[in-house]
């Protein structure tokens, strides 16, 4: 009786194990022929087994192993076989080998089949015809440059630029111009002004052809001059605002370049008016206009004469920055009262 007890727990225990669903997993692909090869088109199999779950696929494809392109998705179904499933690609380069795989996903990930690839029929068209750059040296006069390079258009509507900037990243350029359509080198050139004395700058020269086709020459270096020669000076000991808060100080620049940066006045620290950009010439001076802000405003209503600190910066020179307290004065009072 017990033999008979133990030989029914065991069947029962068999058929539990029997009836117990398999575990969830990602679905399974496999990569297939391509067939229907035309100039322009062409017929992707392979084979998805959703694992008992709800799945979707695509065929990626592209001119090398990074793809770039997808169908459109579509389903596989549910079932726990291999599947057979297949995409119309068009649109395709005549003469041209493609990479192309499929990619299946469900709930429980996504798998990608193996790469394969397949070559149009025909002729590949020829290349685009791209235009050479070669950059060549700067001619650098204080804070000031002038670009060379030459520029082969190889018989396409060409235009250049030259890239700069204090790294390697460059950030900014001069404007596009046309190096025209010819077929041998021409010399071409970029003209920088307002550069930042004592600085090393990186620069590079930029071709451009029809549809984006692009070269670029080799980065070179060059180094300003200026920061040495170059002195930023405040006159006198006040500064003015009139009745709507607009004002100045009396700034000068000394030396072989000009001047250029900010004006900001403040009180016990708190700013009263900035001028963004001022621009002086070499060995010369002038009144920086400066508009104070609200609070400017209402404390030379208040005080009708109050110290301020004045802080010049030349953006030009690096770290060259002056500052000294001034008596802020306001030369009239119409408007200015209540």
């Amino acid at each position: 009786m017990r033999r008979y007890t133990a030989l029914g727990l065991a069947t029962l225990a068999l058929i539990a194990l029997a009836v117990v669903p398999a575990l969830a997993a990602a679905p399974t692909t496999t990569t297939g022929d391509a067939t229907a090869i035309t100039d322009t088109q062409a017929t992707l199999a392979g084979t998805v087994n959703p694992q008992g779950q709800l799945t979707s696929y695509a065929f990626q494809y592209g001119t090398t192993t990074a793809y770039g392109q997808q169908t459109s998705l579509a389903s596989a179904g549910s079932g726990t076989v291999d599947t057979p499933v297949r995409a119309d690609l068009a649109g395709l380069t005549a003469g041209t080998t493609y990479h192309y795989r499929v990619i299946a996903t469900n709930g429980d990930g996504t798998t990608v089949g193996a790469d394969r690839t397949l070559r149009t029929t025909g002729t590949a068209p020829p290349p685009p015809t791209t235009p050479s750059a070669t950059t060549g040296s700067a001619d650098v006069n204080g804070a000031s440059a002038t670009l060379s390079g030459s520029v082969n258009p190889n018989g396409v509507a060409t235009s250049y630029y030259f890239e700069f900037g204090t790294t390697a990243n460059y950030g900014q350029q001069t404007p596009p111009q046309s190096a025209g359509s010819g077929s041998s080198a021409v010399s071409v050139s970029g003209s920088l002004s307002g550069l930042v004395a004592n600085a090393t700058y990186h620069y590079r020269l930029v071709a451009v052809g029809p549809n984006g086709a692009v070269s670029i020459g080799g980065d070179r270096t060059f180094t300003t001059a200026g920061a040495a020669s170059t002195r930023l000076g405040l006159f006198g000991r006040t500064a003015f605002a009139d009745q709507h808060g607009v004002g100045g100080v009396f700034v000068a620049c000394f030396g072989s370049t000009g001047c250029r940066g900010s004006l900001t006045l403040a009180r016990g620290g708190k700013q009263l008016g900035v001028r963004n950009a001022y621009s002086l010439r070499q060995n010369d001076g002038g009144f920086v206009h400066i508009t104070l802000n609200d609070l400017g405003q209402r404390l030379l209503r208040q005080r009708g004469t109050m110290r301020v600190k004045a802080t010049v910066v030349n953006a030009l020179v690096r770290g060259q920055t002056v500052s000294s307290t001034l008596r802020l004065i306001r030369y009239s009072t119409n408007g200015l009262k209540g």
